[in-house]
């Protein structure tokens, strides 16, 4: 063997080490990126378990046995909370959104302007 092929030979098994160790380290990071990624749903479904757990307890009337009248157990707490007002017929949870966000609305269209430039969308609004 000549000193030169020596040199390309040891060139050739250092660039395709290389080549295997980049390409062992996408593969991990690309697995990585992926359990990251169940993490992220399994904690967002988590979340949303707690949510909507939260909800049903705080709407149902634990006092009322279910076996004798299921639906004032079922919807006793937000039917405490949420009485029919008297102009209207029929009510319910998506009467009480509405109003909550009309509430809001106005709670953000009667504040100030923070802003001080006369071309903010803000501004032009109010």
């Amino acid at each position: 063997w000549s000193r030169r092929e020596i040199c390309l030979l040891s060139g050739l098994v250092f660039a395709a080490g290389l080549c295997v160790i980049l390409g062992c380290i996408l593969v991990l990071k690309y697995l990585a990126l992926e359990q990251d990624a169940y993490c992220l749903e399994g904690c967002q479904e988590r979340k949303a378990f707690t949510k909507a757990s939260r909800f049903i307890a705080t709407n149902i009337d634990p006092t009322i046995d279910p076996c004798k009248d299921f639906y004032s157990f079922a919807c006793g707490g937000w039917l405490r909370r949420h009485a029919i007002p008297e102009d209207k017929l029929i009510y319910g949870i998506i009467a009480a959104i509405g109003e909550q966000n009309e509430e809001k609305l106005q709670r953000l269209l009667l504040q100030p302007v923070r802003r001080p430039y006369l071309a903010s969308a803000e501004r032009k609004v109010k």
